[in-house]
C-alpha cells in the first residue's frame, strides 16, 4: 500500500490518531513504572509501519499479574469509519498495579495484512518487530467489565479505546 491520500483519511491522519495511541502507552507505563520511557518508544516505533500501511485492526495494552492473570486492558481498535466521533484527548491510563505484574502489548492484524503474501508478511515483522515473538491471544477478556472510554479520529480514521477492569 502506497502512503496517498484517500478520499477519506491520509497519512497525516494515520500518525495523530497514532500519537494518542502513543500517549495513552506511555502514560501507562509511566504511571506503572513497569516499562521504561526507552523500551516504550521502541515499541511505539516498531508498531508505526504497521499502522502507517493499515496492517493492524487492534492493539492491546495488558496489566498482567504474576501468574499471568489480565488484571485491566485497553483495546485500541482501529476503525476506518470515524468521521463523525468527536475526538478526544489521551489520558486516563492509571493503573493500579502490584510487585510482580507485568505490561505487555498485543497487536491484531487487519484484513489487509493478512491478504498480502505469506513471504511479504514474515519479512515485514523481521524488519519491524524482529524480537516480537507469535501470540495466542484472543482478545477476549470475559473475567473483565468492558468500557468504550475514549475514541481518537482525524478525518474518518480512528481508534476506539475500550477499557477493561
Amino acid at each position: 500500500m502506497t502512503d496517498t491520500n484517500t478520499d477519506t483519511f491520509n497519512p497525516d491522519d494515520r500518525r495523530r490518531v497514532f500519537a494518542a495511541f502513543a500517549a495513552d502507552y506511555r502514560i501507562v507505563a509511566g504511571w506503572t513504572g513497569l516499562r521504561t520511557r526507552a523500551y516504550v518508544d521502541r515499541v511505539i516505533e516498531q508498531i508505526r509501519p504497521f499502522i502507517e500501511h493499515e496492517y493492524l485492526s487492534a492493539i492491546h495494552l495488558q496489566l498482567k499479574t504474576a501468574s499471568g492473570a489480565v488484571r485491566e486492558a485497553a483495546v485500541y481498535h482501529v476503525s476506518t469509519a470515524a468521521s463523525t466521533w468527536s475526538s478526544d484527548s489521551p489520558g486516563d491510563m492509571y493503573w493500579n498495579h502490584f510487585d510482580g505484574d507485568f505490561l505487555g502489548i498485543h497487536i491484531e492484524y487487519s484484513d489487509i495484512w493478512w491478504d498480502l503474501p505469506k513471504d511479504t508478511r514474515q519479512a515485514f515483522r523481521d524488519k519491524h518487530i524482529p524480537d516480537w515473538g507469535s501470540s495466542s491471544l484472543d482478545g477476549v477478556y470475559d473475567s473483565l467489565t468492558a468500557a468504550d472510554d475514549r475514541q481518537y479520529s482525524s478525518g474518518s480514521y480512528g481508534m476506539k479505546r475500550t477499557h477493561h477492569s
